[in-house]
């Protein structure tokens, strides 16, 4: 179905996203009102788009009744942990939840969440996730809608550097919705290089995915030198050499952040999952997708070395200590594994419900090691151990599911499937999903919401990779 109300819908799907990163990655409470409010705008068109195709639109979605279901279930815990319930249940669904508000003065009442408005916030952000991984699973339904998302995403990451270089090159400093920037490395329209280095590294893997869509999935053989020289030419005049030009481009972005685990998570995931596809496809592969690879590792070492210098990185990764400067932190990757230690007993004394959706910065108070001291702690910088805490194993169960799934059914397209469109967007999702499980080992994408929704989105597009009709065709 491709109908103008149902195009209209897509399109609202595609601003949506632009407009996530935008304001310091919606960040902000006002900005995550704005994104549920997209998120139900959007729900609502594709309600009336398909309100005379019903039963097709609930036999689209019942394919992916599984990924809905898990994502629809950690919304359900989300509000969940913010319903009032007797203290006399909470002692046996979570009975440090239980003490805590019987020393409240609750009148015998309290919620599994020990920060019941930060929940509410994430409750409807988790609602907004649900209902635009619904739209986009319903709406990207062709080849060409499923491209065309892909390469939004290259723009809006080529976007992000393009005006991140700029305001570096300045070394912009200025105060935007209450926050005081500092452009001293490449952030983009983020307020921390990691958010946009975890970003760049998502939309990266799927531009190399829409890359590989236009490769095609058949090595082409040249008789002559000059069928090869014209078909070089074709090649740099044509739309892949643009593509290629701009995934470059974003690459040299996700260097200037500096970032060290999101470049070594670009890098382990193109290897990781490269591997993968030439075993799984190692008798179809075309020696384009090896030549592909290749070359990206090879200018991304190149741009490392001569723009920002890997002893600068190696560095980096080596500082073993916790600096305060300025108000704000400098850690490294001991002090940041540290920190998601000091809050694995939070995940021990709540271990099935968690403390509630965006608790953790208050209850990290009163697990603080003396490492700490004084300082701010607003995320564990690592994203499984957050979940765990907010959400207990329950939710970080559902979660886990959710992309395993994912990450099982793009794996099976790219060893199953011959057409290029669905193999290459299988490719381009599990090496943004790979990617952004590397970085999130030490930092916190999932908790801002454009990187969170963005990957959401990612999610969507490998099941319907996984849903485009079978053939060998593009």
């Amino acid at each position: 179905m491709n109908r103008p109300a149902d195009q209209r819908v897509f399109l609202g799907l595609q601003l949506l996203l632009l407009w996530a990163p935008l304001p310091l990655g919606s960040n902000r409470t006002w900005a995550m009102g704005l994104l549920l409010l997209g998120a139900v705008a959007l729900a609502l068109g594709a309600v009336w788009a398909w309100r005379h195709a019903v039963p097709a639109a609930q036999a689209r979605l019942a394919q992916f009744r599984w990924p809905l279901g898990l994502l629809g279930g950690l919304v359900l815990l989300t509000w969940l942990q913010v319903l009032p319930l007797p203290v006399g249940w909470l002692q046996v669904l979570s009975p440090h939840a239980a003490l805590a508000w019987a020393g409240a003065a609750s009148e015998g009442w309290g919620t599994l969440s020990l920060d019941p408005f930060q929940t509410r916030i994430m409750g409807s952000l988790a609602l907004t996730y649900w209902l635009v991984f619904a739209v986009a699973l319903l709406t990207v339904n062709t080849r060409e809608r499923l491209q065309g998302l892909a390469q939004l995403l290259v723009w809006s990451a080529v976007a992000q550097v393009v005006l991140g270089a700029i305001l570096f090159s300045l070394k912009a400093d200025y105060r935007i919705f209450y926050s005081q920037v500092h452009h001293e490395r490449m952030i983009g329209t983020y307020v921390y290089h990691n958010s946009l280095a975890g970003y760049l590294c998502m939309c990266l893997g799927v531009g190399i995915g829409l890359m590989l869509t236009r490769l095609g999935t058949e090595t082409v053989r040249y008789r002559s030198w000059r069928a090869r020289a014209v078909a070089a030419v074709r090649f740099m005049l044509g739309n892949k050499m643009h593509l290629r030009l701009m995934l470059i481009i974003v690459v040299i972005g996700l260097v200037l952040t500096r970032s060290r685990m999101g470049n070594s998570a670009f890098f382990a995931a193109m290897l990781v999952v490269g591997s993968l596809a030439l075993l799984l496809a190692r008798k179809t592969a075309p020696r384009t997708v090896v030549v592909l690879i290749a070359s990206l590792i090879l200018v991304d070492v190149l741009v490392v070395g001569t723009a920002v210098g890997l002893e600068k990185v190696v560095n980096r990764i080596q500082e073993t200590e916790l600096r305060v400067e300025d108000g704000g932190k400098a850690e490294s990757v001991e002090a940041r594994t540290e920190a998601a230690r000091a809050s694995l007993p939070i995940v021990a004394d709540y271990p099935l419900f968690g403390t509630g959706g965006g608790s953790y910065y208050n209850v990290f108070l009163n697990y603080r090691t003396p490492q700490y001291g004084y300082v701010y702690v607003d995320h564990t910088h690592n994203d499984f151990v957050e979940v765990a805490t907010d959400y207990g194993l329950i939710g970080l169960g559902l979660m886990g599911a959710l992309v395993a799934l994912t990450l099982w059914t793009v794996l099976r397209v790219m060893a199953k499937r011959r057409n290029s469109t669905a193999w290459g967007m299988a490719f381009g999702v599990a090496m943004a999903v790979v990617g952004l499980l590397i970085h999130s080992t030490v930092d916190f994408n999932l908790q801002i919401p454009a990187n969170a929704l963005t990957m959401v989105v990612i999610l969507a597009m490998g099941w319907a990779a996984h849903a485009l009709p079978s053939g060998r065709g593009r």
